[in-house]
């Protein structure tokens, strides 16, 4: 008996950086499509390392380091090149952050039931005191919620970047292809700036109405809330903000639209 594939003869675009691509990848396959690889994010080192460096060297004076990404795992242990160092209370946001810092040999502190700023925040909070110094290491483009709200209860909150989110060169002509082939079923958007450099790119190339009748999906609503600022009609977005249920919603869209006898395939 054949495996119910439901993303059969469905080509998703996936948009996020390629060292976090491979879940998505292998959940759309799984599932029967056929997963198109057009990262438009790519992750660096800051530019001025010494002033970012400088601050890390000072992590046993914090009470608290936020992490809220994979990325920003992995770009701060980069930045500390294995020195010894003593870590202060650590809080991340989401489930992979948690297993990316165990797989540093640490264990998280705090995790939040919610995996967005806003949720996170209002829960840490209450484990501060005035005076409670906390730094929340992310990148460029990261939003300033969580330090805007630390900073109202009394304690202090200073931010460092840790890495710097770019858009690949490469990305955009193999993006112009696709869509102008019309070789895109449905887009995966797992963050903000995916969003924007994809429109980026929509924008650049006038290929706006190429993409009316592409399937939209976003990991969570902060992705979400950008993209439909911006025009876009997003058709999925999860209650859990992670890849897999990302998928699994995706295929609940499809199977319930096919079932109405819709226009999908």
């Amino acid at each position: 008996m054949k495996p119910f594939q439901p993303l059969k003869d469905y080509q998703v675009l996936i948009t996020r950086g390629k060292r976090q691509a491979d879940g998505l990848k292998a959940s759309v396959e799984k599932n029967g499509g056929t997963p198109l690889l057009v990262p438009l994010l790519e992750f660096t080192l800051p530019d001025r390392r010494e002033e970012v460096q400088q601050r890390l060297e000072e992590l046993d004076s914090y009470d608290w380091i936020i992490l809220t990404s994979q990325n920003g795992v992995e770009f701060l242990f980069a930045l500390l090149e294995k020195k010894p160092v003593r870590f202060p209370k650590i809080a991340v946001i989401g489930s992979k952050t948690e297993e990316a810092l165990k797989r540093h040999g640490y264990v998280a502190d705090f995790i939040p039931s919610q995996f967005v700023a806003e949720g996170f925040v209002s829960e840490f909070i209450s484990l501060l005191q005035p005076g409670s110094r906390v730094l929340l290491a992310k990148g460029n483009l990261a939003r300033a919620v969580i330090a805007d709200e630390i900073n109202k209860t009394g304690a202090s909150c200073d931010e460092v970047i840790v890495y710097h989110t770019v858009l690949p060169d490469e990305s955009e002509r193999k993006l112009v292809q696709l869509i102008v082939s019309r070789k895109i079923d449905i887009i995966t958007f797992t963050s903000s700036s995916t969003v924007e450099h994809f429109l980026q790119i929509i924008d650049r190339n006038k290929l706006g109405t190429y993409i009316e009748s592409i399937i939209i999906a976003c990991i969570g609503p902060i992705a979400a809330k950008t993209a439909s600022k911006h025009g876009l009609t997003v058709d999925v977005c999860p209650d859990v903000y992670t890849s897999e249920a990302m998928v699994e919603e995706l295929i609940r869209f499809i199977v319930k639209k096919n079932n109405r006898g819709g226009t999908l395939k």
